[in-house]
């Protein structure tokens, strides 16, 4: 791990983060650093919608996390957000956390996603597409009833200086 690399800026800025707490609080670790979305179109803008508070729910395929061998996480753990340049912007910590058919979610989970115009219309139509193509890339079949990690998350840092790119 070099000075400037990703996790290296991840670990200067989880520490930020922690000096701003009680120090009976500091002895924490963040679960994972991660960008939203892919490319840098769509990375800047879902992170734009985090750090304005609109996008406060996310989903992965839960067949592509096991695929990965990647533990589940739990309501509590906290994560750091990377910009489109691999840059830390703030820290989440996820309040929620449920395993749930792709056909179940609901209007709130998709206004809480926060993309397109907030509908689960949109959401379902969007989102179909994406896990399809993560579906693919892993060998399985979309399907209605396709497993999602579906998360609720809520911003607990923004320092007072953030750049999106």
């Amino acid at each position: 791990m070099t000075r400037d690399d990703p996790d290296a800026r991840a670990e200067r800025f989880w520490q930020s983060y922690l000096e701003t707490l009680p120090v009976t609080e500091r002895g924490r670790r963040y679960y994972e650093a991660f960008q939203f979305g892919r490319g840098r179109e769509m990375v800047t803008q879902l992170t734009r919608l985090v750090l304005d508070g609109v996008k406060t729910a996310t989903s992965d395929l839960l067949w592509q996390l096991e695929v990965q061998k990647k533990p589940l996480w739990a309501p509590g753990d906290e994560h750091v957000v990377f910009n489109a340049d691999w840059f830390p912007v703030c820290v989440v910590q996820t309040t929620e956390l449920l395993i749930r058919p792709f056909d179940e979610l609901d209007e709130h989970f998709a206004r809480d996603y926060g993309e397109g115009d907030r509908t689960l219309e949109w959401l379902s139509k969007h989102l179909y597409r994406w896990y399809a193509a993560e579906c693919r890339d892993i060998g399985r079949e979309p399907a209605d009833d396709m497993p999602l990690l579906c998360e609720r998350f809520e911003v607990v840092y923004i320092p007072s200086r953030v750049t999106l790119i």
